[in-house]
């Protein structure tokens, strides 16, 4: 995996969950909103997750 790839993979597949779910809020109703609320909310989980209990760091 080269450098770009993986410093930013997750970032752009959070961003475009985000953008997704935002799209669908607007444009879409029923099962769409489930969908929005899902999309949105994983940005969510995933911050408070890493601000309660961080990763490791590794030595350099």
């Amino acid at each position: 995996m080269n450098n770009f790839s993986g410093l930013w993979a997750k970032p752009l597949l959070i961003a475009a969950l985000s953008l997704s779910g935002l799209i669908t809020a607007l444009a879409g109703d029923g099962i769409w909103d489930v969908y929005s609320w899902i999309a949105l909310g994983i940005p969510v989980v995933l911050m408070v997750r890493y601000w309660f209990y961080p990763t490791a760091k590794t030595k350099e």
